[in-house]
């Protein structure tokens, strides 16, 4: 049975049950305890679908060892956020990989020091490793391509670990891209697609706005024609704001976090992802073939026999025009209450566009 008795709120953490996590965990010896908590707001814009604090625990006795600063993460208070995230299971997704895979994952991900999972209504709260100061990079600024490829390197080493893997069929919990609930984008896309086109409508050519009409009643057969590829774990949220650069070891200087669309799916996906939106549309041309072929050159190190460059390429052509859901969801289901939030959605979704047009992604909708 999971411990269910866990804080349900930000604020709702106190130093009581933050002590007992903390010694839990193995982080604060059994001598120590906190005696108050200074929590600090993290970056505006940062964070759509769950509430995030900086906590600095203030300890009392032996806390030798223990972290200065940890990030927590719960569920959202607004509803239209909190709705996104229970109906793709983003919050059962990310609890479940801590618990379970993050430490046969071979990408550095911040240490949980606790993980908290309520199945009937949803609630949940990580305690993580506070990463700074490693450098987060700037997803409206654009990653440059020398960070791109270091974040291709690391993707190829996730993907690769668990390509083919007998043990994804097996996780329930973990969705598969073609899924159920993962199709469930497909209606949501659809309510969504009005407010995009008020959004971002302007800056839209023909060729994108009947592409995107064109997908609406496609997504889920496109998602099934992805699914055709080999099975692999996904990050699925593979973008600038979820990687740390300069991370503090020397040995995995690149970092990922947020894991709440982690999924079964094509290792392009995470590839397209990102080229999407968190590259600038001219970075991103300059880069693009190059950056293809290092994945699939990561891949073939990481031991896989079965998949050509050529696959490499068509299979991200189909998930370009598939990652242009992302964008059109969050646009039209979230409340951006910070003008950071605006820029970034507004960056995304002329970068997605661009991609899915220069690899005439609407010839691939089924």
């Amino acid at each position: 049975m999971p411990d269910l008795d866990f804080p349900r709120a930000i604020d709702a953490i106190g130093p009581e049950w933050l002590t007992r996590k903390l010694q839990g965990s193995g982080a604060l010896p059994a001598g120590g305890r906190v005696a108050r908590i200074v929590a600090e707001p993290l970056g505006q814009g940062v964070g759509f679908v769950s509430a995030m604090q900086r906590l600095r625990p203030v300890y009392e006795g032996d806390a030798a060892g223990a972290p200065a600063s940890l990030i927590a993460k719960v569920s959202p208070v607004d509803p239209s956020s909190r709705q996104v995230g229970e109906i793709f299971r983003f919050y059962q997704k990310e609890t479940g990989f801590y618990a379970r895979l993050a430490d046969r994952t071979p990408v550095r991900t911040p240490q949980a020091f606790g993980v908290d999972y309520d199945p009937s209504n949803m609630d949940f709260v990580l305690l993580l490793e506070d990463m700074s100061p490693a450098r987060m990079p700037d997803q409206v600024e654009g990653l440059t391509l020398e960070d791109a490829g270091r974040a291709i390197d690391a993707a190829a080493g996730l993907h690769g670990a668990w390509w083919g893997s007998p043990e994804l069929p097996g996780m329930d919990w973990l969705l598969t891209l073609n899924s159920p609930e993962m199709k469930a984008l497909e209606p949501v896309y659809q309510q969504c697609w009005p407010a995009v086109v008020d959004f971002i409508g302007d800056r839209m050519s023909p060729y994108a706005r009947r592409a995107g009409e064109a997908l609406a009643p496609r997504i889920g057969a496109l998602m099934d024609l992805a699914f055709e590829q080999p099975r692999t774990l996904m990050h699925g949220d593979f973008r600038a704001d979820n990687m740390m650069f300069e991370a503090g070891s020397s040995s995995a200087p690149f970092a990922l976090v947020d894991w709440q669309i982690v999924m079964q799916g094509p290792a392009a996906f995470d590839l397209a992802y990102m080229l999407s939106g968190s590259l600038d549309v001219a970075t991103r041309r300059a880069g693009q073939d190059d950056l293809i072929a290092r994945h699939h050159e990561g891949l073939v190190r990481a031991g896989v026999g079965d998949y050509s460059l050529s696959q490499a390429r068509e299979a991200f052509r189909i998930c370009a025009m598939l990652a242009w859901c992302w964008p059109v969801v969050a646009i039209g289901s979230l409340d951006f209450d910070s003008p950071r939030g605006l820029a970034l959605f507004h960056a995304w979704a002329e970068r997605a566009l661009a991609l899915f047009e220069d690899v005439d992604g609407a010839a691939v909708i089924p």
